[in-house]
């Protein structure tokens, strides 16, 4: 049954105070930069977060801060100024600001210089480095929400890869996506087919397209089984984790193989940032397509074009056997597809198949929790007692037909 035009906007819109937007900022910790791009005393990055505008840095002693973008003296852009001795230095007068946001001089201020910074007002924002990755809390209060203790936060850095890029589109797509196991087999075929080399028990999703599906609720929102019917009575089995609000893990290609989770989160109400973490908790990573990244700021690529050359397809590539056209990377294939859904997809028209049920549960999920803040409670998944995120443990395997597909959950 398709949503209705209010479920639709309430499920998409972050912006100007929008719910959803403000139930995230108070109850989950948000991506902001990847750790390798702040160096100390380096260039401050901007960041667009939830419609608001922030930079990140890190200072002289190796902290990161996330900050309001605008100084809170005549508002210009700290993105701008030097970053020295442990604070950012606005290049209009000379204010300085420390990773609490704190104002701690104000140099063309007479009187007691040290009183006036500490009345004046500025939003202080929690922060944290984990996984590759440093993380802001926008929300208000002192006490933080639980961070999410993902699989890959304390591995250690040759273990994992983190890239991100921003994509022209609400973040709800891309997170819908991520659960959605039968676009696999159809969308990455040859991508799947190239890196997998035949050699990996992914390339069975492109040899059988509509899997079942069958579900289990979790504390930190659910996980569930894509069951596909193979020759010789077997299944190929892939259970993905969906963790709120936007965490999508992926089971490896093979035992102890590198998994990935992929990310989406707002920036606002029509553009949002994919985050890729390929990570390995069995040993290195190695060298990847992800780790290789030349940008980890801006990578996967966008596809190359706009809506008047269908995004850049290469139709001569597909006439040679390629499946989409989009040779870049598997994310741009799928970035491919947000674009052309259009800048928030219209729901209220679609007409979905049994192969829907993940996608719907992550709409549902997202809806409830929403819903739960608007009357004034704290969303149950986001404060579960029974809450583990290193839980979210996803893997596939071959088994016989009719076996329970929790042996291989077991096994992990």
């Amino acid at each position: 049954m398709p949503m209705t035009r209010e479920e639709n906007e309430l499920l998409t819109r972050v912006d100007d105070g929008a719910p959803m937007g403000e139930m995230i900022r108070q109850h989950y910790w948000i991506p902001a930069v990847p750790a390798s791009k702040l160096v100390a005393d380096g260039a401050p990055i901007r960041v667009r977060l939830m419609g608001g505008n922030y930079v990140a840095f890190r200072a002289t002693d190796g902290r990161v801060g996330v900050i309001d973008e605008q100084c809170p003296h005549r508002r210009a852009s700290l993105a701008l100024a030097h970053n020295e001795d442990n604070g950012l230095r606005c290049l209009y007068h000379g204010w300085k600001i420390n990773v609490h946001g704190e104002v701690v001089e104000a140099p063309n201020h007479t009187g007691d210089q040290q009183k006036f910074c500490e009345h004046v007002r500025v939003n202080r924002y929690g922060v944290a480095e984990r996984g590759g990755i440093v993380w802001v809390w926008l929300g208000k209060g002192e006490t933080p929400p639980r961070f999410p203790d993902l699989p890959f936060v304390d591995l250690p850095e040759t273990h994992r890869a983190v890239t991100s890029q921003e994509v022209p589109t609400n973040w709800v797509q891309a997170v819908e996506a991520s659960m959605d196991s039968s676009h696999v087999g159809v969308l990455h075929e040859s991508t799947t087919q190239i890196t997998a080399g035949g050699g990996n028990e992914r390339v069975l999703m492109t040899q059988a397209l509509a899997p079942k599906l069958e579900f289990e609720d979790r504390p930190y929102g659910y996980r569930y089984a894509a069951l596909r019917a193979l020759p010789d009575d077997k299944v190929y089995a892939r259970v993905n984790n969906f963790v709120m609000p936007w965490y999508g893990i992926i089971c490896p290609p093979d035992a102890k193989g590198p998994s990935t989770v992929f990310f989406s989160t707002p920036v606002d109400d029509t553009t949002h940032r994919a985050w890729f973490v390929h990570f390995n908790p069995h040993r290195p990573l190695g060298m990847t397509v992800m780790s290789a990244s030349p940008d980890v700021w801006s990578f996967p690529p966008l596809p190359p074009g706009g809506p008047e050359s269908n995004w850049g397809q290469n139709r001569d590539l597909m006439k040679r056997g390629h499946a989409t056209g989009f040779p870049q990377h598997l994310g741009t294939e799928d970035f491919a597809m947000f674009l052309s859904q259009g800048a928030i997809y219209d729901r209220t028209k679609e007409q979905l198949c049994s192969a829907d049920g993940a996608v719907m549960r992550v709409r549902s999920l997202l809806l409830k929790a929403v819903r739960e803040f608007q009357a004034g409670k704290t969303p149950t998944l986001a404060d579960n007692p029974q809450l583990d995120y290193s839980q979210a443990v996803s893997v596939g395997g071959v088994v016989p037909a009719g076996t329970d597909w929790r042996v291989l959950t077991q096994a992990a």
